[in-house]
């Protein structure tokens, strides 16, 4: 299905330089408050039933309701590899995360040149993706929703080879990927539906395959997700049901006023979107939806090759509007839309080139392009490996005091490891605000764990560390020891106190 000759030798530089990057860096990054959750409560919960048959804990629990598919590949493979150092147990599920999105970056190329046609284009479209701050961070340890991200991309690649050969052997590939990527998360579901509607406007619709199509799908999604082996159609609404209002009610931090997840307004998701991906993606991204809206009011059946990208980036967000889906944490749970808005900012583009006339004006519009990009990448490596807190112009000053920055605690590795290379002492006692910094004691080597402690009395703390997660302001005990900062904004303070 794909052709390693068709990528080019740029491209193929690309992937290489890509590639490598990811291998010498992956151990840079610190563990999210949600990987240690999902390693356990998802993936070992959901092995254990698949190993003894016995689902009677998972059916005890609400993450039930989580598709497991990625979290069982990740704790099988602890298994198969025989890790069990907990450093190692990390550092391979970040490894093995990086080369998923590896993976999909070079299925995103496919795609991208199955729509435009062009490599260079093709290889403009990774580099966007790519060059996305904090998508690129939250590829090595965010198991939940880059993995949505990354499957969501193969699967719609996958749509486009179905619905152009029609083959029962490609019907059960993407069956497959549908299959999986519903089991990672229940939207997913919008997948198979866009496939259908694909299909409609194909002038050779083959029963036998399209059908196949849908008794694979059903079999795949009941395949990859244990805790719909028995009563699958009852278990799967009610899990579809349960997460399409998550009943989660903590305090998230929105134009500097802390607000019940529940309570976020319509416009959280797009007011995120805004602040946090590149202007110059966003630009183009307005650009070609009124390109594409132009063209389809005039020729609707000129644009249908678009139409599966357009829903992917629209229909996800119309839904949770639509269902008032509880939200929070920046954006992270639609991140599965950002391949699709890259996909519409890259067609915006070529539409405004092919517009320009004049030489000048072209070459304009590419030293534009190349500067952006340049910026984007000078950020990445100055701010390595806290891309996770990157906010635009948009977000305007003062961000900390408006919006969430290390949510999930990751610079306190960073922070850890700054206290064991200051501090020769053999026990180091330590405090922190949010309780988040000891999930990254566990990246630490084993030489380095058993030397700090984690107390619940400040008073026997040698250190205080914050992140700023649920408390704005700094504070003011001990003296400052070290902190972290991105674009000037702090994310991370120790204090000593001894």
């Amino acid at each position: 299905m794909i052709r390693v000759s068709k990528i080019n030798k740029a491209a193929l530089l690309f992937f290489i330089l890509f590639f490598v990057t990811g291998v010498f860096t992956f151990r840079d990054y610190g563990i999210s408050f949600d990987e240690s959750l999902q390693r356990i409560l998802v993936g070992e919960v959901n092995c254990s039933v698949i190993k003894t048959g016995d689902s009677s804990v998972l059916l005890q629990e609400f993450e039930k309701y989580y598709g497991p598919a990625y979290e069982i590949i990740l704790f099988a493979a602890e298994e198969i590899f025989h890790v069990t150092d907990i450093r190692n147990v990390f550092l391979m599920r970040h490894f093995i995360s990086f080369l998923t999105f590896f993976t999909a970056v070079i299925f995103f190329y496919f795609l991208s040149l199955k729509i435009f046609k062009k490599n260079h284009i093709a290889l403009l479209s990774c580099l966007f993706l790519v060059l996305s701050p904090r998508i690129f961070a939250e590829a090595f340890y965010n198991s939940k929703d880059l993995s949505m991200l990354c499957f969501t991309i193969i699967a719609c690649y996958t749509m486009y080879v179905f619905v152009e050969r029609q083959t029962i052997l490609t019907a059960f590939v993407h069956a497959a990927i549908c299959g999986f990527t519903i089991d990672i998360r229940i939207t997913g579901i919008l997948l198979p539906f866009i496939t259908i509607y694909f299909l409609f406007f194909q002038k050779t619709k083959k029963f036998i395959p399209i059908l196949c199509f849908i008794i694979y799908l059903a079999f795949f999604t009941v395949l990859f997700w244990p805790f719909l082996w028995k009563n699958p159609l009852h278990n799967f609404i009610e899990a579809f049901s349960q997460m399409s209002r998550f009943p989660w009610d903590g305090m998230v931090l929105y134009l500097g006023k802390y607000t019940l997840a529940s309570k976020l307004p319509w416009h959280y998701l797009f007011v995120w979107i805004g602040i946090s991906t590149p202007i110059l993606y966003l630009l183009l991204f307005i650009a070609g939806l009124f390109f594409v809206f132009k063209k389809t009011l005039s020729n609707f059946f000129s644009t249908v090759n678009l139409h599966p990208v357009l829903m992917l980036a629209i229909l996800p967000l119309a839904a949770i509007l639509v269902l008032g889906s509880v939200v929070y944490d920046s954006w992270r749970h639609v991140f599965f839309i950002y391949p699709f808005i890259l996909l519409i900012a890259v067609y915006g583009l070529l539409e405004i080139q092919n517009r320009l006339v004049i030489k000048t004006q072209k070459n304009i519009l590419k030293i534009l392009i190349a500067s952006s990009l340049g910026w984007i990448l000078f950020f990445m490596i100055y701010n390595h490996p806290f891309n996770n807190v990157y906010f635009n112009l948009l977000a305007g000053k003062n961000v900390k005091q408006n919006f969430e920055m290390d949510y999930w605690g990751l610079s306190y590795k960073k922070g850890l490891e700054y206290i064991l290379e200051k501090d020769t002492s053999s026990t180091i006692k330590v405090y922190d605000s949010n309780g988040l910094s000891s999930l990254n004691r566990n990246i630490l080597t084993q030489i380095d764990r058993k030397r700090i402690f984690y107390t619940d009395d400040i008073k026997e703390a040698d250190y205080f560390l914050n992140n700023a997660r649920w408390h704005l302001q700094e504070y003011t005990i001990g003296r400052l020891f070290y902190k972290i900062e991105v674009d000037n904004e702090q994310i991370l303070e120790i204090r000593k106190l001894k």
